[in-house]
């Protein structure tokens, strides 16, 4: 069964745009967080759907401009579609998985970071707060391994433990044009007044391999149905 990205073989960067309208391909980024199966392309297809169904519901014409997608996708209607209404954060693992433990050193600082990226840029969120909070939880009894993803056991123990939240949080990311996702992951580290104890500290390095992450999964969910 073929794989999209991933270390064992990416679905590739990007150069612009969010879902469904990543259309260029750069240098194919590699992934310290998930991996996902060409298999699942029917998920993203739906996906695909429900994103432009956003707009209609609004009663507008779907735009590919960048302004209006940012402005009609959001933390809250990403996470309702892969929870089914904030009742089943498992969901989520029909589109990626959870890759294998890393063994070098830097690869586990890496993804260390990048996670610490996430749950920071979760705390801070400004629609967090219509959300659930089990289902923003991130903690250690939220992380899971790779049992839910129906892989084979003997690779089930090396997954790396991630929570739902952490995932959502990516493909949420992922669901945005280029300019709103580096604009998120660049920017939302000033700090508000009451705000002083959730900020951390983070170099280029881990905001630009976040924003990998979330373009490997942006291009698989736009090339979904391209075979079709």
């Amino acid at each position: 069964e073929g794989r999209n990205g991933g270390n064992g073989g990416n679905d590739g960067g990007v150069e612009r745009g969010g879902a469904g309208n990543e259309t260029h391909l750069a240098q194919l980024p590699l992934s310290v967080i998930f991996g996902s199966k060409k298999s699942k392309d029917y998920v993203r297809r739906e996906y695909k759907q429900y994103l432009r169904s956003l707009s209609n519901s609004s009663g507008e014409e779907w735009d590919d401009d960048d302004d209006h997608v940012a402005s009609i996708i959001t933390l809250a209607s990403v996470i309702a579609f892969w929870t089914e209404d904030y009742t089943d954060t498992k969901r989520v693992w029909e589109l990626v998985e959870p890759q294998l433990q890393p063994v070098d050193t830097g690869a586990i600082r890496m993804m260390e970071s990048v996670r610490r990226l996430i749950q920071h840029l979760i705390r801070i969120d400004d629609g967090a707060s219509s959300i659930p909070r089990e289902v923003l939880s991130t903690g250690s009894g939220a992380a899971v391994v790779g049992t839910c993803c129906n892989s084979h056991a003997q690779n089930n123990e090396r997954k790396l433990e991630i929570s739902p939240a952490e995932v959502l949080y990516v493909v949420y990311l992922a669901s945005l044009p280029l300019d709103a996702r580096r604009g998120i992951v660049y920017e939302r580290d000033v700090c508000r007044e009451d705000e002083a104890r959730s900020m951390i500290e983070v170099d280029d390095a881990t905001r630009e391999q976040l924003l990998a992450e979330a373009a490997l999964i942006s291009y698989a969910i736009e090339t979904c149905d391209f075979d079709l």
